[in-house]
């Protein structure tokens, strides 16, 4: 544990907001009772020695009576709560058994709010699919408390009464707001984002720089920016328009196809692939130097799953059935994406684990796809990660049981579909923070915010790229649409028009942030300049006299380096020589 908590402070990603008192009066559960805070509900508990997260002893919960029956703790105002403040809970679970008929458990965590005029609500706090007995998981998440609030409720729910558990180490504590996060944000990019480059000019006696210049122009960024496009439209001549956008405009790095990659947009119906319209928009998109990522090989949500797929009943042949999803469609992208979501949303549902009996289905795909395809980088993707926090921890521990198997996981991509323009940057932080534990690199992979209100959208779009550029573990951050006629919810657009596109205020913002005020370029007169700072990237840098070029150098900048520019011949007929450190 020691080690982990050393490499999170050298990545700078410790969740320190989180750090405080606990809240919970016996939260390590090492006393003889529970306390006059805890509760057990329909059940019956005792401690043990012998099956512990943490100290001396956990709390053992046996004779379930019902889902919601089991472990709770109690808090009121006098108990350091207070309304509009944010606070995170955490614990860890451990399955002592399965129900009959089952091969894993969801574990959830839910608050029940009673209000001044006694009042209830129940919110979902979060949740764990596919649990099962043998090893701790940890089980929580934040949430902020609404107005009016006089009592909270913390419990823990498991559909199945037959499930006894072991719980231990529960803690909940405040979240602590950062004031002044949009200069914590702007250091963080200047140091995550930023190398330096020292641009040495040397010459001889007898030549004069008066008429030379140097322009330096950042051709890629490091960090990836991009757009959901749809291969429909793409293809079809009468929307040159669109495409013509996407290059020069949002002038984007990345892409992503909707749904022309999806296996129901492939193979609506068994045997009969349809890859024409995503086999020219790949080939176009690469051929503009954009990268492109495969989304998704698999949906583990059955209503998104082809029919004809549903309709299998027998195991082993689904099981080859995925196999040849694999090897038909790498046979037809490989070499050309850079990423694939295999098995997306798999946290929501679990469509192949039930029709395959095999409760690591999802490990296995990805190291199937990896054997036929080992350039492309394969990842998890989910929603109501960051955007919200029910499967923040879950998609946490999801990594780090894919990583602790060794399956080949590339990164961890979180759909960011932000619900409004009001933003918590602390929570939005704080989930961020949480998925960083897992030690792999994260792309916000489909966000949009909804808001009709293109001003306080606009705002919403600078507060969270601003906080997913400064994060050391982001990598990249692309939309899912921008159009208003070509967007599955028209308040998330970005530009609007019919026949032709223009920006709206949200998506003015979005491309000055993302190609003006975060890449380098300049032009100035030919010299040596030793502390300038450039974003990280793919940068050409020209040498002219009178407006001719002399000289063009290509360097890719991931870290501090040293160019070297010499002058030889004469004013008249200069020559450029060039080293790089």
């Amino acid at each position: 544990m020691a080690s982990i908590i050393v490499q999170l402070l050298l990545l700078g990603i410790l969740v320190l907001g989180a750090t405080g008192t606990n809240l919970l009066q016996n939260g390590d559960l090492e006393a003889a009772s529970l306390g006059s805070y805890w509760s057990k509900s329909g059940c019956s508990w005792a401690t043990s020695t012998t099956d512990k997260y943490g100290g001396a002893q956990s709390v053992h919960i046996t004779n379930r009576s019902a889902k919601w029956a089991g472990l709770g703790y109690t808090l009121g105002l006098s108990d350091h709560i207070a309304a509009g403040k944010i606070y995170v809970f955490t614990g860890y679970i451990k399955l002592e058994n399965l129900a009959p008929g089952s091969s894993y458990h969801n574990v959830q965590v839910t608050v029940r709010q009673t209000f001044n005029d006694n009042s209830l609500k129940y919110v979902g706090l979060s949740w764990q699919p596919h649990v099962r007995p043998g090893s701790w998981v940890e089980i929580g998440g934040d949430f902020k408390l609404p107005s009016d609030i006089k009592e909270i409720k913390i419990y823990i729910q498991i559909a199945e009464p037959e499930v006894n558990y072991f719980f231990d180490d529960g803690s909940l504590v405040e979240l602590l707001p950062d004031p002044d996060w949009r200069a914590t944000a702007e250091k963080n990019i200047d140091v995550n984002r930023k190398v330096k480059l020292a641009i040495i000019t040397r010459k001889k006696k007898n030549i004069s720089l008066q008429n030379f210049t140097i322009e330096v122009e950042q051709r890629r960024s490091e960090f990836g920016h991009g757009t959901a496009v749809k291969a429909s439209l793409w293809t079809d001549a009468a929307y040159g328009f669109y495409k013509d956008f996407v290059y020069n405009t949002l002038k984007s790095e990345w892409a992503v196809i909707e749904n022309a990659l999806k296996w129901r947009g492939m193979e609506w119906t068994q045997g009969n692939l349809r890859f024409d319209d995503a086999n020219a928009t790949i080939d176009d998109l690469l051929s503009n130097g954009v990268s492109v990522r495969g989304h998704n090989m698999f949906w583990g949500v059955e209503k998104w799953v082809p029919s004809w797929v549903q309709s299998i009943t027998d195991k082993e042949v689904m099981k080859a059935t995925i196999q040849e999803r694999i090897s038909n469609t790498i046979a037809i992208t490989k070499g050309r994406l850079a990423h694939w979501d295999v098995n997306n949303e798999a946290l929501h549902d679990d469509f192949y684990e039930r029709k395959t009996g095999n409760v690591n289905i999802t490990m296995d795909m990805f190291r199937d796809m990896n054997a036929e395809e080992s350039n492309t980088k394969l990842f998890l993707n989910d929603f109501a990660v960051v955007n919200s926090a029910p499967y923040t921890t879950a998609i946490t521990n999801q990594a780090k049981s894919f990583l602790d198997a060794q399956v080949p996981i590339h990164g961890v991509g979180v759909q960011s579909h932000l619900p409004s323009s009001d933003i918590d940057i602390t929570q939005l932080k704080y989930r961020l923070d949480k998925i960083a534990e897992a030690g792999l690199p994260i792309w916000v992979t489909e966000m949009s915010v909804t808001d009709t209100n293109d001003t306080a959208k606009a705002q919403a779009i600078e507060d969270a790229l601003t906080l997913y550029f400064s994060h050391k573990m982001v990598k990249g951050v692309l939309l899912w649409g921008f159009w208003s006629e070509a967007i599955y919810n028209r308040d998330n657009s970005l530009a609007t028009g019919t026949d032709s596109i223009t920006l709206n205020e949200a998506g003015q913002k979005y491309v000055d942030l993302v190609n003006t005020a975060w890449r380098t370029n300049w032009t100035a007169k030919l010299k040596s300049y030793k502390n300038k700072r450039y974003f990280k990237g793919d940068y050409s840098i020209k040498v002219k006299k009178n407006g001719v070029t002399l000289k063009t150098t290509a360097i890719n900048l991931t870290s501090n380096r040293k160019l070297i520019l010499r002058v030889k011949g004469t004013t008249d007929s200069p020559k450029i020589k060039v080293k790089i450190r």
